[in-house]
């Protein structure tokens, strides 16, 4: 095919007196041209083809619904913590709010008696202790300072007792006399405010002539306390409980009973 092409170019060069050394170089550059792009196209290389997902393999599909990952357990745990933290910062939160104070600065604090009730023509009510006075003035010491009130604007000045148990009999006790013994019972009440401990009722037996005969004494059937010094005792009164008492006097060859007389001991703990 090429000779062909360089006969028919010799001939066109001897039509139009051409040299033909230019034409043979330039046929040739256009030959060596076409090797090199044909050569090109020989050598390159083809990519194969991934291999295709066999549709049929369904075990590793997850089912519908069912997220990739498990979140469940991963929830839970965060729940636990988060629930956790908050617990904590409640209580510090709690420890924050309260300030601590050493026994001995709280015993430095001098709080004042409420035991005067002091009315005013204003209507004002002081409530503390009188610590002093005079012709013209009361000086009242209260949980805000010390006060000084003219008495033409005082109405009344009343004693406030501070609040704490009051233990009293209900009704009259039952009297059971026995030739060598008499048996006394009844039922006392806690009328007070705060709690009456170790509640203890007492009898006196005196003559016609208003001398003492004999004297005894008994525990309530009250609640069972432990206090700080390890003591247990079952004698405590609450306010507005009730407790029945039982006291048994022995009196061999005393004289005749005239009357009795009783009274209501307790002790106040803290």
């Amino acid at each position: 095919m090429s000779h062909k092409r360089i006969f028919y170019l010799f001939i066109i060069n001897l039509l139009i007196g051409q040299d033909t050394t230019n034409i043979v170089d330039t046929i040739n550059n256009q030959i060596n041209t076409v090797d090199t792009t044909k050569s090109s196209i020989l050598d390159t290389t083809l990519t194969p083809i991934p291999i295709l997902r066999d549709d049929k393999d369904t075990l590793s599909i997850l089912p519908t619904g069912k997220p990739f990952f498990n979140y469940d357990t991963d929830i839970k745990q965060l729940q636990n913590q988060i629930d956790s933290l908050r617990a904590m910062v409640g209580l510090l939160q709690k420890f924050q709010a309260m300030p601590t104070l050493n026994q001995d600065i709280i015993n430095l604090i001098k709080v004042p008696d409420m035991q005067h009730r002091v009315e005013l023509t204003n209507g004002t009510v002081v409530m503390g202790e009188i610590i002093d006075e005079n012709s013209d003035e009361l000086f009242i010491q209260t949980t805000l300072g010390r006060l000084a009130i003219t008495k033409d604007k005082v109405i009344s000045v009343q004693q406030e007792l501070p609040p704490g148990p009051k233990v009293e009999m209900v009704g009259e006790p039952n009297v059971n006399v026995f030739p060598d013994r008499e048996e006394i019972m009844g039922t006392v009440i806690n009328t007070g405010e705060i709690r009456a401990d170790f509640v203890r009722t007492e009898a006196k037996l005196w003559s016609p002539s208003t001398e003492l005969i004999v004297i005894d004494s008994a525990f309530v059937d009250g609640n069972m306390i432990t206090y700080k010094s390890g003591v247990i005792s079952d004698t405590s009164l609450d306010p507005g409980e009730t407790a029945n008492f039982k006291i048994v006097i022995q009196k061999p060859n005393i004289p005749e009973v005239g009357y009795r007389t009783y009274a209501i001991r307790w002790v106040r703990t803290f």
